[in-house]
């Protein structure tokens, strides 16, 4: 059981509260403050908006540490990990914008959490060069960036796959993280495994259409820049450069030939003044890093016939791969571990793997 002091217990469990909105959790924790000296205030306009007595039984509720401490071991037993605004984790880029969530709810390696971040983001109709390019483009990136983005088909996913290498890749999720929000569970396990989700909800907490906007403030608030890779006039992928530019964050996107309906928006942000991107370069430079010296990765015996064969099918079984290499199926299982290694492969479950 992850330890929390009683202040961020108190924060968990005000955030678990359905009778309250953002602005009146954070009211009634501000009530209970004892060293804040307009706590009485925050009480007295908290009562007029809910009622003394709805009032009195939440203060009853946040006064009781064993109450408090039950809601935290509720969400760590299904393996999730409460980073609250006063944890030392919690990033300094996203506490700063407007609306901060109170608690993110996180699954896997939070040290992600430290370091300079890049949104990446598209849409799910992204042609096939686009998500290529995408995937490209992460893979480099997240040698020196972590790479934020959602949990969507299209520009997403192959941000997702492109940054698994390295790791470094944070998932925010729509919705809780055990409410089937993800379009591919398997990548979404893949995320966890290697990198990071994370989500401003409770983890059976169920998506709806406006959390999917809330989210992507969360995505720009986390990054010292966001890439627009696809985007049709009218995408979610805009509002999050829209609020990358809100909080004063550098807005990058891919150019787009004429005709392209999903590269109509981000033609757009260019006229507006986002950096074009065509590659790494372009980017880190604006953010005054170098790409490091890319190192090769050396495949050896079947590995290549292994890997060649993973990539043209996207994600095959050991059973299918041992056959197409011609080889036994222990055999094939060691290559496949030997791949994984050097981040050419990833398993996905079932005895499944997919390419990187």
């Amino acid at each position: 059981m992850t330890q929390y002091s009683a202040r961020e217990l108190r924060i968990i469990a005000a955030d678990s509260l359905g009778e309250l909105n953002y602005n009146g959790k954070r009211c009634l924790l501000a009530s209970l403050n004892e060293n804040n000296p307009d706590a009485g205030k925050y009480a007295d306009s908290l009562i007029k908006t809910v009622g003394v007595g709805v009032y009195n039984k939440l203060k009853a509720f946040l006064s009781d540490g064993q109450r408090c401490l039950a809601v935290a071991e509720a969400i760590g037993k299904r393996g999730v990990r409460c980073i609250t605004i006063r944890s030392g984790l919690y990033p300094e880029d996203l506490k700063n914008i407007p609306v901060p969530p109170l608690v993110l709810y996180a699954r896997g390696n939070e040290q992600l959490l430290k370091g300079d971040k890049l949104a990446v983001v598209g849409s799910r109709r992204s042609t096939p060069q686009t998500i290529e390019e995408c995937k490209k483009l992460c893979a480099q990136i997240s040698a020196r960036l972590t790479v934020v983005t959602g949990v969507a088909d299209g520009a997403d996913s192959a941000a997702i796959k492109g940054a698994l290498a390295t790791g470094r890749v944070i998932c925010v999720l729509p919705g809780g993280h055990d409410s089937s929000c993800a379009a591919r569970p398997s990548l979404l396990k893949m995320a966890e495994a290697k990198g990071l989700t994370l989500s401003e909800f409770p983890p059976l907490f169920r998506a709806q259409r406006y959390t999917f906007i809330l989210r992507n403030r969360i995505i720009a608030g986390l990054s010292r820049g966001t890439l627009v890779v696809s985007a049709a006039k009218k995408s979610g992928a805009l509002s999050t450069a829209a609020y990358a530019a809100d909080y004063g964050r550098d807005v990058f996107a891919f150019p787009h030939s004429i005709g392209i309906a999903s590269g109509e928006g981000c033609n757009a942000l260019i006229k507006k003044g986002a950096y074009l991107a065509e590659n790494a370069l372009d980017i880190l430079s604006v953010l005054g890093l170098e790409l490091p010296v890319e190192r090769k990765v050396q495949l050896v015996g079947e590995e290549l016939a292994v890997s060649d064969f993973i990539r043209s099918r996207g994600e095959a079984h050991l059973a299918e791969i041992a056959q197409a290499a011609g080889i036994p199926l222990r055999q094939a299982s060691t290559v496949c571990s030997s791949l994984e290694l050097k981040g050419i492969i990833a398993r996905t479950g079932g005895n499944k793997f997919s390419a990187v």
